[in-house]
C-alpha cells in the first residue's frame, strides 16, 4: 500500500505548467499538473483514454472544440486522438490530476517508443557553431527527463545548412512531459535566432525496428 501526499507533491513551472508523475505503470500514468495564473497546457492530442479531476482552483478545459469550466468534484473524461487543451484564466494557482489508460498496441502487445523528427528551419552560416553547441548542451539537459532514450542530430550529405533531429522517448506521454517543460521552452528559445524561418516537428510511434 502507498499512500501519496498530493499537496506535497504539487509543482509549478516558471513559464509553463508544473508537472509531478505519481504513478508510472504500462496501463495507467498520473500526473499532478499545476498551473499558475495566465498560464497554460498548449493544445495537443491525447495520446490514450484521459481522465482529469481538479484538486484546488478553477479552469477552461478544452476537448473535441468544446470548452468547459472544471472545479473541483468534477471529472473530465476526454477520448483517445481528441485535441485538448487547459487555462489558467483565473488569479490562483490550479492543481489537477490528469489520469491516463494507455491501451497496448497490435505489435507485441506492448506500448511501442515514440519518435519525434524536428526538421530544423536553416541554420544561419555564422551560427553553425553556436547550433552544435546548443544542441549538446541541450541534449544533455533532455536526457535528464523520465523516459528518455535517445537525441540524435542529422546533417545532410548534399551539403547545407538544414539539419534534422531524431528524438526517442518511451512513450509520448513522457515526451509531452519533456516538451511542456521550463527547460523545453528556454532552450528553444535560444536556438530561435540561430535559424531562419520555424522548424517541423513530426511525430511517430514505432512499430517495427531491426538492429544489429
Amino acid at each position: 500500500m502507498e499512500v501519496v501526499d498530493l499537496k506535497k507533491r504539487e509543482v509549478f513551472g516558471k513559464e509553463g505548467p508544473g508537472v509531478a508523475l505519481l504513478v508510472d505503470e504500462p496501463h495507467l500514468t498520473v500526473r499532478q499538473i499545476g498551473l499558475e495564473p495566465g498560464r497554460e497546457v498548449p493544445v495537443h492530442t491525447a495520446d490514450a483514454p484521459v481522465t482529469i479531476q481538479v484538486m484546488r482552483g478553477e479552469g477552461l478545459f478544452s476537448a473535441e472544440g468544446q470548452s468547459v469550466r472544471l472545479v473541483p468534484g468534477k471529472l473530465l473524461r476526454i477520448p483517445q486522438g481528441a485535441q485538448m487543451g487547459i487555462v489558467n484564466d483565473t488569479v490562483l494557482q490550479l492543481v489537477f490530476l490528469v489520469i491516463k489508460t494507455p491501451q497496448p498496441s497490435a505489435v507485441g502487445g506492448q506500448v511501442g517508443s515514440f519518435v519525434n523528427l524536428i526538421d530544423f528551419a536553416p541554420v544561419k552560416p555564422p551560427k553553425q557553431e553556436a547550433f552544435l553547441e546548443w544542441f549538446r548542451r541541450s541534449s544533455e539537459v533532455f536526457k535528464k527527463h523520465p523516459g528518455f532514450i535517445s537525441r540524435t542530430l542529422l546533417e545532410p550529405m548534399e551539403g547545407g545548412h538544414r539539419y534534422a533531429a531524431i528524438v526517442e522517448h518511451e512513450s509520448k506521454g513522457t515526451f509531452m512531459d519533456m516538451h511542456l517543460s521550463d527547460d523545453r521552452q528556454e532552450l528553444f528559445k535560444e536556438v530561435e535566432p540561430m535559424v531562419m524561418g520555424t522548424s517541423k516537428p513530426h511525430f511517430y510511434q514505432m512499430v517495427i525496428s531491426y538492429r544489429k
